[in-house]
């Protein structure tokens, strides 16, 4: 297959073998996916209700756990203000808003938020826990108005999708050429990937199907057609409650360390570009 980074023809070249799957690295982008490359309908499916309520895949209890990744999303949130990419009448889509933790935080902060979910069931969780508009909807076919945001969030989405590169250039079209796009992934590039190998926390295939430095993100945005990439700094959220579930300690430990957690000041890239 061509890659998804690229659409180089090149043979990727294998550099981890994961408990399930091999990661490959293009030659040409320096992206780095699980080999074989899946469908979108073999995809979609896993992010369900059940990927938010464990106990085998994703998170254990994200809305157990909400309070941990409010903090670090407050924190992004403010990262992006600080470089003039939000605030009060900010017309914000959050892709893969989750619970949709993030667009409370912000529509408390006065910004007009929308929230965008694949699933129908999980749309709706997250519209009656945060009272705001979320739309059902794969990102690659969600309506989406031409030049209808100012800013549009990916917190920890874009290496769960299976056409990262059309779905970036799809979002270029709907970001006002004055707005942005925020990307959070995880660090592929940093010490704590390399120094862990296959045993790293975010190579779980096939949830996880693409592995990015900051080169290789920032070589991605700008195949998109965006003219202006920055590197801010953001935390990786860590559940007390998730890292149980991990070690595969008992439920009821677990449970009764739900909403508690750290963020770990590495390990996350994030990126914001514009077009």
């Amino acid at each position: 297959m061509s890659c998804p980074g690229c659409c180089s023809s090149r043979q990727a070249l294998p550099c981890l073998k994961a408990r399930d799957a091999v990661l490959v690295k293009c030659p040409d982008c320096g992206l780095v996916r699980v080999d074989p490359w899946p469908a979108e309908e073999q995809v979609l499916p896993l992010y369900g209700l059940s990927y938010f309520r464990g106990p085998t895949r994703g998170y254990l209890d994200y809305a157990a756990d909400e309070p941990v990744f409010a903090r670090e999303m407050g924190r992004r949130l403010t990262a992006l203000e600080g470089v003039g990419c939000g605030g009060r009448g900010t017309r914000l889509l959050d892709v893969g808003c989750a619970s949709g933790v993030l667009l409370r935080i912000a529509a408390g902060r006065g910004y007009r938020v929308t929230g965008l979910e694949a699933d129908l069931e999980v749309a709706r969780w997250a519209s009656e826990r945060s009272g705001l508009v979320v739309q059902a909807g794969s990102v690659t076919q969600a309506l989406l108005g031409a030049a209808s945001k100012d800013l549009i969030t990916l917190f920890d989405v874009l290496e769960h999708l299976v056409e990262p590169l059309d779905v970036l250039r799809r979002l270029r079209q709907a970001v006002m050429p004055s707005g942005a796009v925020a990307i959070t992934a995880p660090d592929f590039g940093g010490w704590w990937s390399r120094l862990t190998g296959r045993r790293w926390p975010f190579v779980t295939p096939w949830e996880h199907l693409t592995f990015f430095t900051r080169r290789s993100l920032a070589g991605l945005l700008e195949r998109a057609g965006y003219g202006d990439v920055q590197f801010l700094h953001a935390r990786t959220p860590c559940s007390w409650h998730t890292l149980a579930q991990r070690l595969r300690l008992p439920t009821s430990l677990a449970r009764r360390v739900s909403g508690r957690g750290l963020a770990l000041p590495f390990g996350t890239l994030f990126a914001v570009a514009r077009p």
